[in-house]
C-alpha cells in the first residue's frame, strides 16, 4: 500500500471505531499526559497525545502488518487529504471519553 492508502485505511478504521464495528484497548501510556497507545480489534495501533487527559492529536499509527507512520508533526513530504484529516482527527461527541477514555 502507498502511504496515502494507509492514511485512508486508518481513517476507515477510525470510522469503524466510531460505528462500534471495531473496538480499542489501551495497551500503554498514561492517559493524563503524553503518548497513549491503543490497539484495535483489527490490529491497528494508534498513538494519541494526551494533554491532561484531553485528546490532542494522533502522533502515529501502526498498520496490522507492522509498518509505522508518523502522523504529527508532519514532515511535509507526504501531504495528502487523508493525512490532513488524520492530523485534524478528534473523536466525535462524547466518544473521546466513552470509547478512548480521554476527555
Amino acid at each position: 500500500m502507498t502511504k496515502e492508502e494507509v492514511y485512508e485505511a486508518a481513517l476507515q478504521e477510525l470510522h469503524r471505531i466510531e460505528e462500534g464495528t471495531s473496538t480499542i484497548e489501551l495497551i500503554a501510556g498514561d492517559i493524563l499526559l503524553g503518548d497513549v497507545q491503543y490497539r484495535t480489534s483489527n490490529g491497528w495501533t494508534f498513538v494519541v497525545l494526551s494533554d491532561g487527559a484531553v485528546w490532542d492529536y494522533i502522533h502515529s499509527i501502526t498498520v496490522p502488518s507492522g509498518e509505522q507512520l508518523k502522523i504529527w508533526p508532519g514532515t511535509g513530504e507526504d501531504e495528502c487529504a487523508a493525512l490532513g484529516l488524520l492530523q485534524d482527527y478528534h473523536p466525535p461527541g462524547e466518544q473521546s471519553k466513552s470509547i478512548w477514555g480521554l476527555l
